[in-house]
């Protein structure tokens, strides 16, 4: 077992990092988890990379907290839509002053699994932005004690999802009905409706002991992923200067390298986002690096040293030894958003790939992938463009896309 502690805001990694890693990790084939709050600022940033989960035969069995109005009819409504109707999502309660509030998320198949189990709730401030302490254990289940852990995790998550007349409920339409009627979850836009009115009816000047101080953003939501909603809506008391947040990002290690830029046109394997065949399973969101250019510039990917073997890993290796190889939380600028990418090698596939939704929806057919390496400061290890076919930049690119690789039409360079 393997352990790292997660702060936030300020950590590179968040928990919506975590969860958006593990819905495209397509090694996993189990979601489970319990939240004492769900709200749409969460769930607009993982709904759809849990639907693509699901989509490719991933399992759900998920609890949100019905308590002290945490949870919103439009967060539970996400849940529904992203696992086909809710099909292994729960709402647990208890009648009694006691608060159903853990905070539990687990991706695991029959050789790992990876947990967190923190104070980070299903909403954007748990996910990203507000203060939050986890803990990741990673747990292999050939080890005696990673198993005992993985029990007694599971013991709780069971009861938690298991329906029990007047506690536990699987979720549907008609029980999210009810729980509105009931007022055990509102409406979002209701209750930020009747919030604006007490403070204006309240009109009260109270000293400001604390600094605003802004924190890291979350990440911009991919129109791809999730469109926006007509019912998320702006707060118009945020768009003055004092309450603007500007993203910060702490520095990371310089990226090393005999070359400062990659390049590559990329086909139809890097912009797919699904087979054309009926029935099967929506494609990872993956850039394909060929191996010939990963080992044209090793340390320009970090290759190998920068690696670590996946301890689940059970399929072949290759002359050298290496089984699958994973460098995680890889720190990438992409027009205005800085966010986490997951490079990984698998021998039985015979390449690098980029693991990122924002990565895989940014370009199309023939444009050219760009990537520098950086020196850290900005927080990230690469700055990204994708640059069109047919632009001035493009043409003055194309002709250091000068390798060609076999059976393919991709072509790529170096700079």
């Amino acid at each position: 077992m393997s352990t790292q502690f997660i702060s936030q805001p300020q950590d590179a990694f968040r928990l919506g990092d975590f969860l958006l890693e593990g819905f495209a990790q397509s090694g996993w084939t189990e979601f489970r988890g319990a939240s004492a709050f769900v709200k749409r600022s969460g769930t607009k940033h993982i709904k759809g990379a849990m639907k693509a989960f699901v989509a490719r035969g991933g399992a759900v069995r998920f609890t949100a907290g019905v308590d002290a109005g945490g949870t919103s009819e439009q967060g539970l409504r996400d849940l529904l839509d992203a696992v086909d109707n809710g099909a292994g999502i729960f709402v647990y309660g208890n009648g009694s002053s006691s608060t159903f509030h853990p905070k539990v998320y687990l991706f695991r198949n029959d050789q790992a699994a990876h947990l967190v189990v923190g104070s980070g709730n299903f909403t954007e401030g748990g996910l990203y932005t507000n203060y939050e302490a986890s803990v990741l254990l990673k747990l292999d289940l050939s080890v005696p004690a990673d198993q005992e852990i993985l029990a007694a995790v599971t013991e709780s998550l069971d009861i938690w999802s298991t329906a029990a007349e007047g506690e536990c409920f699987p979720l549907d339409a008609a029980l999210l009905d009810r729980l509105t009627a009931a007022k055990k979850v509102p409406d979002e836009k209701v209750a930020r409706a009747e919030e604006k009115t007490a403070r204006e009816a309240a009109g009260e000047e109270v000293e400001n002991i604390f600094t605003r101080r802004g924190v890291r953003a979350a990440p911009k939501v991919a129109a791809v992923i999730l469109p926006v909603e007509d019912d998320v809506e702006v707060d118009p008391e945020d768009e003055d200067d004092q309450a603007l947040e500007v993203p910060q990002y702490p520095p990371v290690d310089p990226q090393a390298g005999n070359h400062t830029t990659f390049l590559m046109t990329l086909q139809r394997t890097d912009v797919g986002v699904g087979q054309t065949t009926k029935g099967t399973q929506r494609r990872s969101p993956e850039i394909f690096i060929p191996l010939i250019a990963r080992d044209t510039d090793p340390d320009f990917w970090g290759w190998p040293h920068l690696f670590v073997p996946d301890a689940g890993w059970a399929g072949p290796t290759d002359q050298h030894g290496r089984g699958k190889m994973d460098r995680t939380n890889v720190m990438v600028r992409l027009g205005g958003a800085t966010f986490p990418v997951t490079m990984w090698y698998n021998p039985d596939k015979k390449d690098l790939r980029l693991r990122s939704e924002y990565l895989r929806s940014a370009g199309g057919i023939g444009d050219i992938f760009y990537m520098q390496r950086a020196n850290g400061a900005g927080g990230f290890a690469y700055y990204v463009e994708i640059v069109p076919v047919g632009t001035g930049r493009y043409n003055s690119l194309i002709p250091h896309c000068n390798m060609q690789v076999r059976n393919s039409h991709k072509l790529f360079g170096y700079l």
